[in-house]
């Protein structure tokens, strides 16, 4: 998450360049450049979500081979460890993860590329908006 924050910092320094900055490039090259720059983040953030989700799946994949090792015959004296992160990660009967009950950083984590998204589909209605008002005013 930490590269992709970047990423999108760097966007948004490079939108906010342009919008205030950039007085060398026409009005309409700069609208075009921004909308380019702001397609590219919503691309950039709809990946980020992606493994998010992807990084969640392999997560409880592992937990869960690693609670059927330690369910093995053999395994009888040993430290249950997955079995002890059933206080941050409750199950219901049948061993799934209660919702709403686990500590699961990954569906807070995965709000912050929403947020960049609909703050820059915000941004991008306003300067196609902008952009149509000039070419047909």
């Amino acid at each position: 998450s930490n590269t992709y924050f970047t990423v999108n910092t760097i966007i948004i320094v490079a939108i906010a360049f342009l919008v205030k900055d950039a007085g060398l490039l026409d009005t309409s090259l700069r609208s075009t450049v921004i909308i380019v720059i702001l397609l590219v983040g919503i691309v950039v953030c709809d990946i980020w979500k992606q493994i998010i989700f992807k990084y969640k799946k392999l997560i409880a994949h592992r937990i869960d081979e690693l609670r059927e090792i330690e369910n093995h015959a053999d395994m009888g004296n040993c430290h249950k460890m997955y079995h002890s992160e059933d206080k941050l990660f409750p199950r219901d009967e049948s061993g799934k993860v209660i919702e709403g009950k686990a500590l699961n950083i990954s569906d807070k984590e995965k709000w912050l590329p929403n947020i960049f998204i609909g703050t820059y589909s915000l941004f991008l209605i306003g300067v196609v908006y902008n952009f149509m008002a000039s070419i047909f005013c």
